[in-house]
């Protein structure tokens, strides 16, 4: 079965990277209950505000139930306050296929 990976990418606000990485944390240490894994990349070129957060779950399903979980619902709610150390530019989410397929 092929994997679901669900990127957020976001850019951190000034001199708030701290927060950003723990609330970050926060959120994935929830998802990873689950089974997903996780991963935060940040930029170390060109816009160092830039980060994108990487989860793999094993499957639709898995992907489903968490974004339908109360951490998830809490996080889209709060990123739209204003004291929310980053702000969210795209989420995406892939289906991992096979090239010879």
């Amino acid at each position: 079965m092929s994997a679901f990976i669900h990127t957020v990418a976001m850019n951190v606000k000034p001199g708030r990277l701290a927060e950003a990485r723990a609330e970050v944390a926060r959120m994935v240490a929830a998802i990873e209950k689950t089974g997903a894994k996780a991963r935060l990349l940040v930029a170390m070129a060109g816009d160092t505000s830039e980060a994108i957060l990487v989860i793999e779950f094993k499957s639709g399903k898995a992907w489903a139930k968490v974004m339908q979980s109360d951490v998830v619902r809490e996080a889209r709610r709060r990123r739209y306050e204003s004291d929310f150390p980053f702000t969210v530019s795209n989420t995406s989410v892939y289906q991992e296929l096979d090239i010879d397929e």
